[in-house]
């Protein structure tokens, strides 16, 4: 699973890893797979070509420290957990570009659904405070996800098409090549997902491209762009979905977003400067019928009509400092834009509208330094700082400090390290929070988390084999919550605990197999009161195994298990959801070097679970599939 390539860098590197492995998530400084802490995953584009996963979700759903639900399919909204904290509290990247959306009112998180599986290239979880790498939203960790690149040789196409139960079908085309010293890609893709929960309807459209690696003496550049449109249809939030929901119309939200990023370094011996900016536009209109009143929710939700959106733009000034065999020292600034809308409209009926509409404006400046320093003995420090200055608020210090020690080495046991790391990390108040007419509360301050983690892994059997395990705890202050007032309002009040462990591991035997595996506990309680939050199982475990018996076949086996999860909706109140096992099979033919057809069975066991409360999965999936190169 620890393996990378061709990241658009959020920092210069240098020369010699500028086509190295490089993971961006967790660090400013050059970072490759072997020197990863036990609390960042990657996960590889050849996991996803073996596993055939049919979504985003499917792919995180083994991370240790990770559980996604979706409500209601991909019709309906995707949100992470990391370590049982909110979904707003994970800062998420697509080629180091940030596409979270403070304009929504989950706080500002990023919604996995109607990511295209097909454009990614490799994906980096980071668990823990991220903000001295990354700033604001970062409270939690980070999800960078980076998108498929092209080696430079020689010109190459290809097509995917697949179909499954449920009216679930996808088409995806792929094109690149060399370009001067670098090499180009261009990628397109058509998604539809039917009722695999009933009310729930998913289409939408992709198109990307990079240009990756030209070289002009010690100058290096990079470019690479995505735009998605998608229309989706599903129950509302805390309706009750398709068993309980009183008002049979489905919401229906219509959105696109544009992502483009270009970075220029230039680099010497031990020296590197680079320029990287970002770009981000997401526009959303959502439908809604609300939710009627219920057990609790006397009131229940109006029917709305929303039209939002967010424009972002970055621009950071980095550059490296490498002291042969002791420091390593990044440094930079940088500017961040923010323009979010809203214009919308509650109907209470009697023709009695009740306008929602805001629009806020806010930039941020913020110097950081990070320094890795190493000794002969096998003991590694690595410390992070980052001051931003927002608009409108004082300025927020992040610091991040992580220790780590090799305890023993030789040729029988490649590496057992111990670790221990600290952070502290912040996140504005979303826009939706600080501008909505009816809850919005101007008065809002930052929220705040600290966490600490310890750790213990090892790598042995020459390489082929290695296991982790990780305590952490951490706080969460000045947590955003609703007040019902009078007058209602979100308000700063609640402080979270989070602590638990994960535990990892993989096995390769020789070529031919390949395991992983993971258990991760996470316990959240809101302090002053012990009470649950929703929809944070506190077991969740994970294993998978790959098998490549010849060249031309491969086999996949992939089990979950997600613990029992506390839940709640309007008509029902509080619902403790039961635990589910899920099972999902894939085999692969490759017939000729230009033709491979592969069969997958998702959730073999015919599992009838529910993520959240009335909306159930609706069992087996079989999906057909296969890829025509040129």
């Amino acid at each position: 699973m620890l393996a990378a390539a061709g990241a658009a860098p959020t920092t210069a590197t240098p020369p010699d890893e500028q086509m190295a492995e490089v993971i961006v998530a967790c660090s400013r400084l050059a970072t490759r797979p072997a020197d990863l802490g036990a609390n960042v995953t990657v996960l590889e584009r050849a996991d996803f070509d073996a596993a055939k996963p049919g979504q985003l979700a499917d792919v995180l759903r083994n991370v240790a420290g990770v559980h996604l639900d979706q409500v209601g399919g991909r019709g309906g909204t995707g949100s992470l957990y990391l370590r049982g904290a909110d979904p707003n509290y994970t800062l998420v990247l697509v080629n180091g570009v940030r596409v979270n959306d403070p304009t929504n009112a989950r706080g500002g998180s990023f919604d996995f659904s109607t990511f295209d599986l097909d454009d990614i290239e490799r994906v980096e979880v980071a668990r823990g405070p991220y903000s001295a790498v990354f700033g604001g939203d970062a409270m939690a960790g980070i999800i960078n996800i980076v998108t498929r690149r092209d080696p430079g040789d020689e010109t190459h196409a290809s097509l995917d098409a697949a179909a499954g139960a449920y009216d679930t079908r996808d088409l995806a085309l792929r094109a690149g090549g060399a370009l001067g010293s670098g090499g180009w890609t261009l990628g397109a893709s058509d998604t539809h997902e039917g009722e695999v929960t009933r009310g729930n309807e998913f289409e939408s459209r992709r198109i990307s491209g990079s240009i990756d690696g030209l070289e002009f003496g010690d100058t290096r550049v990079q470019f690479n762009a995505r735009y998605a449109d998608s229309e989706r249809a599903s129950f509302p939030d805390d309706s009750g979905g398709y068993e309980f929901a009183e008002i049979r119309d489905t919401e229906h939200r219509d959105a696109h977003e544009a992502v483009f990023g270009a970075n220029v370094s230039h680099s010497t011996t031990n020296n590197s400067i680079g320029l990287t900016l970002g770009y981000f536009d997401r526009g959303e209109t959502t439908d809604s019928p609300g939710v009627a009143p219920g057990l609790r929710d006397p009131f229940g939700v109006p029917p709305s009509v929303v039209v939002s959106g967010i424009e972002r733009f970055s621009a950071t000034l980095s550059g490296t400092h490498s002291f042969p065999d002791y420091f390593e020292l990044a440094y930079g600034a940088e500017y961040l834009h923010e323009e979010g809308r809203s214009d919308g409209q509650l109907d209470f009926g009697g023709g009695f509208v009740v306008p929602t509409s805001f629009r806020l404006t806010r930039n941020s400046w913020a110097p950081f330094a990070e320094l890795r320093a190493q000794s002969d003995f096998g003991l590694t420090a690595q410390a992070g700082l980052r001051v931003d200055d927002p608009d409108g608020y004082s300025a927020v210090t992040s610091p991040r400090l992580r220790v780590a020690y090799e305890i023993w080495n030789n040729r029988f046991v490649d590496n057992v390290t111990i670790a221990a790391s600290w952070g502290k990390a912040f996140k504005l108040p979303s826009m939706y929070a600080l501008g909505h007419p009816l809850v919005g509360n101007p008065d809002l301050v930052p929220e705040r988390s600290e966490q600490y983690e310890f750790e213990l892994a090892q790598t042995f059997l020459d390489g082929d084999a290695h296991w982790s395990v990780t305590w952490f705890d951490g706080e969460f202050r000045n947590a955003i919550d609703f007040d019902s007032g009078p007058p209602p309002m979100l308000v700063n009040r609640n402080r979270v605990d989070t602590q638990g462990f994960e535990l990892a591991g993989w096995l390769n035997l020789e070529e031919a197999w390949r395991f992983d595996a993971s258990v991760t506990q996470a316990r959240s309680r809101i302090a002053s009161t012990g009470g649950e939050m929703r929809n944070r199982p506190e077991w969740r475990a994970g294993a998978s195994a790959h098998w490549k018996p010849t060249a031309s076949l491969t086999f996949s086996a992939t089990a979950s298990y997600t613990g029992s999860t506390f839940d709640s909706s309007i008509p029902t109140g509080d619902v403790d959801l039961p635990a589910y096992t899920l099972v999902d099979l894939a085999a692969s033919w490759r017939i000729s070097e230009k033709l491979e057809a592969w069969l997958a069975v998702d959730n073999l066991t015919d599992e009838q679970y529910q993520q959240f409360v009335g909306f159930e999965m609706r069992g087996i999936m079989p999906r057909l599939g296969v890829k025509f190169s040129l």
